[in-house]
């Protein structure tokens, strides 16, 4: 598989580290999405089979459609605060320092944080960086460096890491995608890896409240800017009338669904969350890039696929995002 060439030094350097450290910690970013929990899944497996001691550190624990990406009694920390003795913190698919939602207590002389994303919103944040926006999920940067470092892969990593990357990429049809996501999914069949489970998850794996969640946003969702725009705003009373939760909001699809319309390049979806926070999740194709808006509202992500929240009513944060939207297809389309 393809490592870019501005990033050999730094794959390498991780994997010396990797080689030459005994305690690892790895985390991800709150809210663990299946890229976040594949990555972080797919390596604790493959570096226990090199015979390091792992600690896991997901504040919101193993998302609930993915159960099967975690083995049965594996330990799992859920801590805000760590004080750390690791050799190694490896954070994964975190565009910052503060979106894993966990303070890091360590010797800087004695610890290497190393920072694995794919967001072109990314800061670089860590001791070493290894950021590829060209990849499609973070799934696929950890593929790449198990084959360049020669560590263990096998059906059951690979399953997690082919779970991140079919999430990412749309199973496989993102605009953008690079041949190097393609080499990854080669490399992860290889071990022998059905993903059957992976697929009936992610396509009859819904509850019925995902579906009535995805029927009231078909409902409700309006259209404007031409034909060009989608948005959808879902409170917390619309979800307390389905007795939904925003995991169901997700499960639903509802973030893509309004980009099948042949009109329809982009979308918002704006909705409450239970901590108190509003947030947003943007959607568009043909190049409209929503991660501007994203990144202008404090969050980020990717071009076609970006997110956001603050601590602010809904009604401000639906008027600032679909603000901000219309002003990115309308200067989009005036090109």
């Amino acid at each position: 598989m393809m490592i870019p060439k501005e990033l050999q030094n730094n794959a390498q350097k991780i994997i010396d580290l990797i080689n030459s450290s005994q305690k690892i910690l790895l985390t991800a970013h709150l809210r663990p999405d299946g890229d976040a929990i594949g990555s972080v899944s797919g390596l604790m497996k493959s570096l226990e089979k090199m015979g390091k001691s792992i600690d896991v550190d997901l504040l919101d624990g193993v998302p609930t459609r993915f159960p099967f990406l975690w083995p049965e009694g594996h330990p799992l920390l859920q801590q805000p605060e760590i004080e750390s003795n690791h050799d190694l913190i490896i954070v994964l698919d975190c565009g910052d320092a503060e979106r894993h939602g966990i303070t890091f207590k360590y010797d800087k002389s004695k610890t290497t944080l190393i920072n694995i994303d794919h967001h072109a919103s990314n800061v670089n944040f860590g001791d070493i960086n290894y950021v590829d926006v060209g990849a499609q999920a973070t799934c696929e940067i950890v593929t790449a460096l198990i084959e360049k470092g020669g560590f263990p892969l096998d059906i059951d990593i690979a399953e997690s890491l082919m779970l991140g990357l079919m999430t990412d990429s749309r199973t496989f049809s993102n605009e953008n995608i690079r041949y190097t996501t393609h080499e990854a999914a080669a490399t992860l069949l290889r071990t022998g890896l059905s993903v059957s489970r992976i697929l009936n998850t992610l396509n009859c794996g819904r509850k019925e409240v995902d579906l009535r969640i995805q029927g009231f946003g078909l409902s409700n969702f309006k259209i404007e800017c031409d034909n060009h725009l989608a948005t959808l705003v879902i409170t917390k009373e619309d979800l307390a009338k389905f007795n939904a939760n925003v995991g169901n909001i997700f499960a639903s699809g509802i973030f893509n669904i309004p980009l099948t319309i042949e009109s329809v390049t982009a979308s918002v979806v704006i909705f409450e969350r239970e901590d108190g926070f509003s947030a947003c999740e943007f959607r568009s194709r043909g190049g409209i890039n929503v991660k501007e808006v994203a990144v202008a509202l404090g969050g980020g992500g990717h071009l076609p696929a970006s997110g956001c929240s603050q601590q602010i009513p809904i009604e401000e944060m639906a008027n600032k995002a679909i603000n901000l939207m219309r002003k990115q297809v309308n200067e989009f389309y005036k090109k």
